[in-house]
């Protein structure tokens, strides 16, 4: 731990300054709604570039009664002294009281209907805050005194939700902790939804009747701000305060059901774009391989673990799987143009390229499952070959990757990029990183495990993510400020709180969460909502596999991930048989993950295990797997 003189200290700053907590059933019976038992969670890596589970997990997501565990975020201080130098991370254990304030909320059944990003919102009606959970600010103290103080060690995130009734139902957004460090533990809600439109029933779980907007439903998910204010008192001195320079945010969400595969565009993509775009800050400067372009061609094949279609083009076997690959795309340019290994890898470079599709909707002929990211976009479900045109740009209805993205791309075309192992490889830990890098670290860590594109709605936020105005956004930097940056500054990621209200980010997000969870398969969201997967229990075969093996005894063992849940037909409307099914089982559904030993081709697997069985009694028989829950 880096010591400091507390005296030196000019400010302090809360990182990572965007946070993601997920939910989960642990602590709490969704059968009954009603807390049961003590919280298991566990935190996320602090580290980037991990796709392994955390440890502490022990290689199980669910609890000793089979609940999910809940996801927490932890927020850490540094301090700064006045030149803007960070001198070390604040802790109780250096002899500073850290009070933290926490304000979320979630206002989604106040929003306005869902229509996407691309029409006109119908109006949002007058009195609408009883359709608003906000428990209100509430504060919770890591001191070093804490056994003499007698500090709450848990503050619950409780606020009151209306709906059409004139007596309030009580709703819990999560809850506060502090760790032995002084730093705030956020814990989510338990992913539990309700409608509170029947007095008789408490749990009252109809019918779904709408595809985003339910009537007098509500659900735990919630978004809103962190602040802190340090206290040292030590030495005597009492007088040292110091309250944060900017407030963090922290954001719940469901759960990661696919660890370890990452979305082409994660949120950290797409916000490190708007801060370029706007004042030129990026976290580094030129193309680097292992960073900027090899997290997107890898993730092509974890998302064929879970996504049939990833598998036709970049699973094993597929010609687009390019891990096999690897050596020559992180070749830069050298040797002479016309050596046949140069030309062999630009013209690779040059066809991985050529199918990219191309940002912020350029080019409008690129409407086509060729290009990639084959994923839809933020104006709806992507067009398969043969299917007909619906009203709209056909380009909206694509993914594509951000500006900045793209143009490292292009320099990796090119093939001027650079191929050094990323800062974080050799570290574990965040407590190892020095303490210069650490913000950096823990910002990109929190972020690239979410969904950044599409946004319709979306996991975590929906696209109001993308909008610039809700950012704080430095002002310009010119081109010396950019070549004398650190090679990794400090992401200057930070939600414009006096214009966005806790509650903001989620508010249009679908109502309950388990409707979009449910609707939004195939080309939308693998990386956190897998389409298909193989269950570990169908893999009756050796741990190691080659190519061919795999195809013939393993490759037709893939099932679809939420089987055991009914399919919500395109018509009638009004009835989504799968949404509903989706609120009542969710917590039963398997996770897909790394499996340590197994291998394709001597490159990794990712299989389903911890899958409960679902005896849904709505039309669709009983799914068991006669498995320990470890596996």
């Amino acid at each position: 731990m880096e010591t400091f003189n507390p005296f030196d200290v000019a400010s302090v700053k809360i990182f990572p300054p965007i946070g993601v907590a997920r939910v989960g059933d642990s602590g709490f019976d969704l059968e009954a709604g009603v807390d049961d038992g003590d919280i298991k969670f566990f935190m996320p890596p602090e580290i980037p570039g991990v796709e392994d589970v955390p440890p502490e997990l022990q290689g199980n997501f669910r609890d000793e009664m089979n609940r999910i565990k809940r996801q927490a975020i932890r927020f850490h201080v540094y301090a700064y002294n006045a030149s803007g130098k960070i001198l070390g991370e604040v802790t109780t254990a250096n002899g500073f009281s850290i009070a933290w304030k926490v304000h979320v909320v979630n206002s989604k059944g106040s929003f306005t209907e869902f229509k996407g990003k691309y029409k006109t919102p119908t109006e949002a009606r007058h009195g609408r805050d009883r359709l608003i959970v906000d428990p209100g600010v509430k504060t919770i103290i890591a001191d070093p005194r804490r056994d003499v103080l007698q500090i709450v060690p848990t503050v619950k995130l409780t606020g009151d939700f209306y709906g059409s009734r004139d007596t309030p139902t009580e709703v819990n957004l999560g809850e506060l902790r502090t760790d032995e460090r002084g730093c705030l533990v956020f814990i989510a809600g338990a992913g539990y939804s309700r409608c509170i439109s029947n007095p008789d029933q408490p749990h009252y779980q109809p019918d779904i009747v709408s595809e985003f907007d339910s009537i007098d439903w509500v659900d735990d998910v919630c978004d809103g701000w962190v602040d802190a204010t340090v206290t040292f008192s030590g030495f005597g001195h009492t007088g040292l305060h110091f309250q944060a320079k900017e407030k963090a945010t922290v954001m719940s969400a469901p759960p990661k059901f696919a660890w370890g595969i990452n979305s082409p565009t994660s949120l950290y993509d797409i916000i490190e774009d708007i801060y370029q775009t706007a004042s030129g800050w990026k976290d580094h400067t030129g193309t680097q391989f292992y960073e900027d372009i090899w997290p997107v061609l890898y993730g092509t094949y974890g998302l064929s673990w879970v996504n049939e279609k990833a598998y036709q083009g970049h699973g094993p076997a597929g010609k687009g799987n390019f891990l096999p690959l690897q050596k020559d795309l992180a070749q830069p340019e050298t040797g002479s143009p016309t050596s046949p290994d140069v030309q062999k890898r630009r013209i690779l470079r040059e066809f991985i390229f050529g199918r990219l599709r191309k940002p912020n909707y350029e080019d409008k002929t690129e409407a086509s499952t060729k290009f990639m990211p084959r994923l839809s976009g933020d104006d709806g479900d992507a067009i398969e070959p043969g299917q007909p045109l619906r009203p709209g740009e056909p380009i909206r209805r694509f993914s594509a990757l951000t500006g900045l993205q793209y143009s490292r791309f292009e320099k990796w075309r090119q093939g001027n990029f650079k191929a050094d192992d990323p800062p974080w490889k050799k570290y574990t830990k965040i407590e190892d990183v020095p303490i210069s890098r650490q913000p950096a670290f823990l910002t990109r860590a929190a972020l690239e495990h979410t969904t950044g594109d599409p946004l319709y709605p979306g996991i975590e936020v929906y696209w109001l993510a993308k909008d610039p105005s809700i950012y704080i956004l430095p002002g310009p930097y010119n081109i010396q400020q950019i070549e004398v940056l650190p090679p990794y500054p400090e992401p200057p990621f930070r939600i414009d709180y006096k214009s966005v209200k806790p509650g903001h980010l989620s508010r249009g997000l679908s109502l309950p969460w388990q409707s979009d969870f449910d609707l939004c398969n195939t080309h939308w969201w693998p990386s956190a909502r897998p389409d298909d997967a193989i269950n570990i229990m169908n893999w009756r075969a050796s741990p190691q596999l080659s190519d061919d093996e795999f195809v013939r005894m393993i490759a037709d063992k893939r099932k679809q991930w939420d089987r055991g849940t009914r399919v919500t037909p395109d018509y009638p409307s009004e009835y989504y048989p799968g949404s509903t099914d989706m609120i009542r089982y969710w917590q039963k559904l398997g996770f897909v993950s790394k499996h340590e030993g197994y291998t394709v081709g001597g490159f990794p697997v990712w299989l389903e295990r911890e899958r409960l069985p679902i005896d849904n009694k709505a039309g669709v028989g009983p799914v068991n797997f006669d498995m320990p829950i470890a596996l």
